[in-house]
């Protein structure tokens, strides 16, 4: 064995103990390679100095210490100190979330040192809040468009983060408050625009409400059919909600029921969207309201899908707020090659 080959296979033996000892820590090598960047291959892992910069690479990424992992036994372990709140767990499906906390925080971080606007914050009330976005941003009602760009007038980013490998469980919605500003992160699985404007809806209760203290992480783990606008026993949840709804109906008790208990998915969409039109209210809004109240889920997820009609999936949206509300001079080419991995997205 010539002294190249040695120096190969102890090299890869290294790093293959890293990637191992980020796997044991919770970190699936699935997500550890959508952190890597393109010009890793399996070429480049065979060099010791490449190996060493990948390794690097993925405890910045991850918040992690870097020099325990060039240990001969490597140790994960965690650069940032912050207290995290989690809720909205649904009984016996509760998630290993350490992955992806670590992701959105590494994210959250990027974005907010790129954010163009100062940070202000939102103002306590929900119906001052409402009348506030409605008269800045105008539209037909409170919808995603609007309130994302309320969100970042304010200084308040908002990003959705994508898939993050195989096996990677995500959260509903987040808030990290970072040194300067929180930030909120989407990630539930749903391209439907009423969907994800229900969590950043519930996600800018928390802020509003004061919630989430500077370096603290509030994670809304599940807000689906299980548990969309529960009476939650949970006092922070319960006045999100309220606040939520009082936000995106301009009441409080907002519900929506149908006389009519055969009523079809594309009669419920035109009712809803002749009354949101007629309210300021947002139609899919309404028929998830309509779902939660009357248990039909299969039914307003049909009217909401007919609502949003040809529109691109609402993480589209979301990201492209997001790259207009950043300045990426300001980020590294290697920092912006990762907020397009986790996002999956890109500039313009």
């Amino acid at each position: 064995m010539t002294q190249q080959e040695i120096h190969s296979d102890t090299s890869n033996r290294q790093i293959d103990r890293i990637f191992g000892s980020l796997e044991s820590a919770g970190f699936p090598r699935s997500m550890q390679n959508v952190l890597l960047p393109e010009w890793v291959t399996p070429e480049v892992l065979s060099d010791t100095a490449a190996s060493l910069e990948i390794a690097a690479i993925l405890a910045k990424r991850l918040g992690l210490r870097a020099s325990p992992l060039f240990d001969a036994s490597p140790r994960v372990e965690s650069l940032r100190r912050r207290d995290v709140k989690y809720k909205r767990s649904i009984p016996n499906k509760s998630r290993n979330l350490t992955a992806s906390t670590a992701i959105a925080v590494s994210v959250a971080e990027s974005i907010a040192s790129a954010c163009r606007a100062e940070f202000d914050p939102f103002v306590g009330s929900a119906e001052a809040l409402r009348k506030e976005v409605l008269d800045v941003f105008p539209g037909n009602w409170l919808g995603l468009r609007n309130l994302l760009m309320s969100c970042w007038s304010h200084g308040v980013p908002v990003a959705y983060l994508t898939e993050l490998g195989i096996g990677v469980a995500k959260m509903d919605g987040m808030v990290i408050h970072t040194d300067s500003r929180p930030v909120i992160i989407l990630s539930k699985v749903s391209p439907l625009w009423a969907w994800q404007l229900f969590i950043l809806a519930h996600e800018v209760a928390h802020l509003a409400l004061g919630h989430v203290a500077p370096n603290e992480i509030l994670i809304d783990e599940e807000l689906s059919e299980d548990s969309y606008a529960l009476r939650d026993s949970d006092l922070d949840e319960r006045a999100a909600d309220i606040f939520a709804i009082e936000l995106l109906n301009g009441r409080s008790n907002a519900t929506y029921t149908s006389s009519d208990h055969q009523i079809n998915f594309r009669e419920l969409a035109h009712s809803a969207f002749e009354h949101g039109k007629a309210h300021h209210i947002d139609p899919g809004h309404i028929v998830l309201n309509f779902a939660n109240q009357s248990g039909k889920w299969d039914v307003g997820i049909a009217a909401a899908k007919v609502l949003q009609d040809q529109k691109p999936p609402a993480s589209e949206v979301i990201n492209q707020a997001m790259w207009g509300g950043i300045d990426p001079e300001v980020l590294p080419p290697e920092t912006l090659e990762f907020l397009g991995r986790a996002t999956g997205s890109h500039p313009g």
